[in-house]
């Protein structure tokens, strides 16, 4: 008994598709689950496979590549017993496709032929290179499942499969691509925090202790560095947020930026001399809290930027009010990574600049 290969199909509203290749030559034994024949739909190249087993029975370069056929076309057979005969199959042709779209009545009275149409006769000229290439391979399984998981392209899926077929491995490894790229765009996305901070005791206390006719003075930004190191760079530090290094920029502008390393340890005149003298072996790292002083300008609150690969930003601001006393904002730009760890962080800040007498301890 000689079983029939039909064209498939491919969908509710879809009752034709374009031949593209047998997967198999006459005379091969096919087995069930064997992949047979590609079709073309909907720009995508859908491979089918053998619902029986038998010997295959084709007839040289028939079905033609490019010839549309309706759904139910009979193309070939699968035979119990292998056989040197020749087979004729005869496929009726449609007319002309442009025809057809000009003579919608005549379309009616043929819709049970088919239409012998090669596709590339409608592509510009110079242009059939570029349809081949962006033909898609992708096997029923692989179909079903990047339905499922609702991709809706396969342009950016490479297929490792045969003639570089899209197979169910490679849309399971390109969405978890996918999703590891959403996770990691995620985390990066920056975060903003805006307060203020009363440094009217710290400016006293460094009113206090500096001498006014010394023009090497210490600065309220070398004291916000070291209050910065109390707070982020405790014993027990949580992994996700090691910080040992200040990066300071001042006017916002990163070229004239100043290192310094470990400010919690490092003495007040340290931090002076580190926070005014450029060192070009240092470099912005994981570890890197970019500190931006705009405390001199009539600036508010403002959203800094994160300066890859560090974490994050403080920006230093001037609060204007008419509260009494000195306030200044700190402006604040975090990754999600950080985000637990850090408003602990931030209160530490307020507390020391309220009392700066412990940064003597």
């Amino acid at each position: 008994m000689d079983n029939e290969i039909l064209i498939p199909k491919l969908g509710w509203s879809i009752d034709e598709a374009t031949f593209v290749e047998w997967l198999k030559s006459n005379g091969e034994y096919v087995n069930t689950g064997d992949e047979l024949f590609n079709v073309e739909s909907d720009k995508a190249v859908q491979t089918v496979e053998s619902i029986d087993s038998g010997w295959l029975c084709i007839e040289h370069n028939n079905p033609k590549e490019g010839q549309l056929l309706k759904y139910g076309t009979v193309i070939g057979y699968l035979s119990e017993k292998k056989t040197n005969s020749k087979v004729s199959i005869k496929l009726e042709n449609y007319e002309d496709s442009e025809d057809e779209l000009k003579t919608e009545c005549a379309q009616e009275k043929t819709k049970n032929t088919v239409d012998d149409l090669d596709y590339k006769s409608l592509i510009p000229e110079g242009e059939n290179e570029l349809i081949a290439s962006d033909r898609l391979f992708i096997t029923p399984r692989a179909k079903s499942l990047a339905k499922k998981l609702n991709i809706d392209s396969y342009s950016e899926i490479v297929g490792t499969g045969k003639n570089n077929r899209i197979t169910e491995k490679d849309i399971n490894l390109f969405n978890k691509e996918l999703n590891s790229k959403n996770l990691q765009k995620e985390s990066n996305v920056p975060n903003f925090l805006n307060s203020t901070i009363n440094c009217t005791e710290l400016i006293n206390f460094i009113n206090t202790h500096n001498d006014s006719t010394n023009a090497n003075n210490i600065r309220l930004i070398d004291y916000l560095i070291k209050i910065i190191g109390h707070a982020f760079q405790s014993e027990n530090q949580d992994s996700s947020l090691k910080i040992n290094q200040v990066c300071l920029i001042n006017n916002a502008n990163k070229k004239d930026s100043t290192f310094i390393n470990d400010p919690k340890y490092k003495g007040l005149v340290e931090i002076n001399k580190n926070a005014t003298e450029r060192n070009a072996n240092s470099e912005i790292n994981k570890s890197t809290i970019v500190l931006i002083d705009l405390s001199e300008y009539n600036i508010q609150f403002f959203n800094p930027k994160i300066l890859s690969p560090s974490q994050l930003s403080i920006g230093i601001g001037t609060y204007l009010s008419d509260l009494k006393g000195n306030y200044l904002t700190l402006n604040v730009c975090y990754s999600n990574d950080i985000e637990l760890n850090l408003f602990e962080r931030i209160k530490l800040i307020t507390e020391f600049t309220k009392s700066p007498n412990r940064l003597l301890l």
